[in-house]
């Protein structure tokens, strides 16, 4: 069964924070959108948007799962009339981000620089209206604008990534209707806003060839576009990583950890140093997959 494949650009209207593993009474995040929090997101606001009384968000999470495939989103900047992504790559000296259609490169430790802030907070002891001992932190954020290196402000930040949604499954209007989200951490506290700035039909996905008539949505690629797990068949260079959240799917809260996986920028080749197939797993990570 064949599918559609569109590119969508969210305007982040928000401070985002989607946690990473802490620092001491740091509370780290990441500079980009993985697609399982993306999909949580999309539930909650697709069920709430269609409820004719108490929303649907299992039956509503078990289509998209079924029926959409969700990449990460990458911090975009503005390029004339549209958006450039910005999207990790280890090289000899670590990870790099670089920018989409150009060479333009900037190191890690100066990019997260560029994106993220942190907010401080502390917890309140009730029996003297006072900080309580040891709760001070602080907690990284994705800003709403990108900080110049004297730092000013500058242009919206935004996310950009794909979707593939199923043919002749009903899902691409109902998908299509989402306009706003909630993401991360806080969101109660107003963080995690994104303002859907564009959808539009796409034949690539960052530039890598597309599969659409599998089972299975696929792309060939030489650099990982999400985190993904190991593999004897393939060499890879990057970094690894154990990933995990709470699974709120069942009759029961459950911690869900991955095991180590493959951060995305990591270099990855075949046998015969051609880049590999890989396909989209339902919580976004990817798998090595058979043949093209």
């Amino acid at each position: 069964m064949s599918w559609s494949l569109h590119r969508w650009t969210w305007r982040v209207a928000s401070p985002l924070f989607v946690g990473a593993t802490p620092s001491g009474s740091l509370n780290r995040c990441w500079v980009y959108l993985p697609a399982r929090p993306l999909w949580g997101a999309l539930t909650a606001e697709l069920a709430r948007h269609e409820a004719q009384g108490e929303p649907a968000y299992r039956k509503v999470g078990d289509d998209l799962r079924e029926h959409v495939r969700l990449s990460y989103l990458y911090p975009a900047e503005r390029t004339g009339a549209g958006w450039g992504g910005w999207l990790p790559q280890y090289a000899g000296d670590g990870l790099s981000w670089v920018r989409e259609g150009s060479d333009e490169s900037v190191a890690d430790r100066r990019f997260r620089r560029r994106l993220l802030w942190t907010r401080p907070a502390t917890a309140i002891d009730p029996d003297n209206d006072s900080a309580l001992d040891g709760s001070l932190r602080e907690t990284e954020c994705v800003q709403t604008r990108w900080r110049h290196d004297d730092g000013s402000a500058g242009d919206p930040v935004a996310m950009v990534g794909y979707v593939w949604v199923r043919q002749n499954a009903g899902l691409l209007d109902r998908v299509s209707s989402v306009t706003t989200l909630f993401v991360g951490g806080d969101t109660r506290y107003g963080l995690g806003r994104l303002d859907r700035a564009s959808m539009e039909p796409a034949t690539a996905v960052f530039g890598a060839t597309v599969d659409l008539d599998r089972d299975e949505p696929r792309i060939v690629t030489g650099r990982l576009l999400a985190h993904a797990r190991p593999s004897n068949n393939v060499t890879i260079c990057g970094n690894m990583e154990a990933v995990g959240g709470w699974d709120m799917t069942g009759q029961q809260q459950d911690l869900w950890i991955s095991g180590p996986v493959w951060t995305p920028g990591s270099g990855c080749c075949d046998k015969d140093k051609k880049p590999c197939v890989w396909q989209f797993l339902q919580n976004g990570m990817l798998c090595l997959a058979g043949p093209p």
